[in-house]
Formats: C-alpha cells, sequence, structure tokens
C-alpha cells in the first residue's frame, strides 16, 4: 500500500545528497532525520602494530584517523560494506576486503578466510557487540582499540511518524525508551544487529535492506511500494 503525505522518521542527519532527499524531493512526504545518540571521542596514545585494521562502521573510521594513529608498516584494511569503504577512500585508503549483504557472520566467514591466521585490530564503540570478532579463530589475535563511545539522548521530540528507520540498536533504545511500540508504524532496520534490539522491545515484522547504506535503505521503501 504507497502511503502519501506521511511522516517518515530516521535516526540520522541527512546529507543534502542523500538519497532520500533525492526520491522525495517531489512527493509529498516529510522526512525527520535525527541522530537520537551522541558520540563523544575516546583518546587512545597506542595503536598496537597488526597485519589488518578493520572498520565496523563510519564512526569509528573518523575517530580512529581523528588522533594520527600509528600505523603499521604495510597495513591491510577490513571494512564492514560498500559505504565504509567509500568514507575510507576520504582518507585515500582503499579497502583490501569489503563486507558483502547484511549478515554480519557471513562477513566474518568471509573475513576470518582472507585473515588466515594474521592479526587484527578492531577501532569501535566502546559498546560494539564485537560480531565480527567473535567469529574468528582461536588463532588469530585481536586487539579492540575504544575510540568512541555513544550516549543516549533523552531531550528530543520526535512526532508520530508512519515509518521509522532505525540506523543503529543505540538509536533504538534511545526512542523507545520514549515511546511506545506502534503497530501501525512501518519498522525498518539498517541490519540484522539493530533488527535484533527491535525485537527486544517487542517491535516485530521488522524490515531490512540488502546492505548497510541509504540506497539500501530507500531500495525497501520502494519495493514495498510505501513511497
Amino acid at each position: 500500500m504507497k502511503l502519501s503525505g506521511k511522516k517518515i522518521f530516521i535516526s540520522r542527519k541527512l546529507l543534502p545528497d542523500s538519497p532520500f532527499n533525492i526520491l522525495l524531493k517531489d512527493q509529498n512526504h516529510q522526512v525527520i532525520d535525527q541522530s537520537l545518540i551522541q558520540i563523544t571521542q575516546i583518546r587512545f596514545s597506542y595503536t598496537p602494530q597488526t597485519k589488518w585494521i578493520f572498520f565496523t562502521s563510519k564512526n569509528a573510521i573518523d575517530y580512529f584517523f581523528a588522533q594520527n594513529p600509528d600505523l603499521p608498516m604495510a597495513v591491510k584494511f577490513g571494512v564492514i560494506s560498500d559505504a565504509s569503504a567509500k568514507h575510507l577512500l576520504k582518507y585515500d585508503i582503499t579497502a583490501d576486503f569489503i563486507g558483502k549483504g547484511i549478515d554480519l557472520g557471513n562477513i566474518a566467514k568471509e573475513f576470518r578466510e582472507i585473515l588466515q591466521n594474521d592479526s587484527v585490530l578492531f577501532p569501535q564503540a566502546i559498546d560494539s557487540y564485537q560480531t565480527i570478532q567473535k567469529q574468528l579463530a582461536f588463532t588469530n589475535t585481536c586487539y579492540n582499540l575504544y575510540v568512541y563511545k555513544t550516549n543516549i539522548k533523552t531531550d528530543f521530540d520526535i512526532p508520530y511518524s508512519d515509518i521509522l528507520i532505525f540506523t543503529s540498536p543505540s538509536n533504538v533504545t534511545s526512542y523507545y525508551s520514549k515511546y511506545e511500540p506502534d503497530p501501525r508504524q512501518i519498522v525498518i532496520a539498517m541490519g540484522t544487529t539493530t533488527k535484533y534490539k527491535l525485537n527486544g522491545y517487542k517491535v516485530s515484522n521488522v524490515l531490512i535492506p540488502n546492505s548497510f547504506d541509504e540506497e539500501g535503505l530507500v531500495d525497501v521503501l520502494v519495493k514495498n511500494s510505501f513511497v
């Protein structure tokens, strides 16, 4: 059923060239783009010298390179998705491994085959689920480097929205700490980890895209005739 003139909430601030803005510019939909979390940097003074560095988010990339890390010689870089690979290019670095799809378990297995017995560094949030690390072999040496933390916001007011799009588990926690689940709402999650968090709040029938980017989220809206 195509929704006309409805409110769509997404838990991140959209850039002017976002596919959401391009898709909806000629339609009578209202997009509410607002992050429900606050991110702060965690300082680090030592960079473990590993064979690989793996990023599971754009934030991990930004907060890692913001501190001028001491990169190992001939280090290789892995990323969770094409979107993260594109973001890594902003630092003039081409990813040696790019995860495909949204199944973190499969991505971890594919990376494990490439990694073999090498060591790997994971710049990450202090509250990371560490899904990739948990799937690696016991012969791998993994270092977790905390480069940022997420804090839940409480001072926000989101009007009733027909479609809710959550980009992280933390945003789910923030939203449902203030609002009750409503079965009338269409709920979309960016990735299985965010979907599982929604299930914990008794939100069922959650849709997920085929990729970790805004194009994938828009594709869900289009394929289901929501816009």
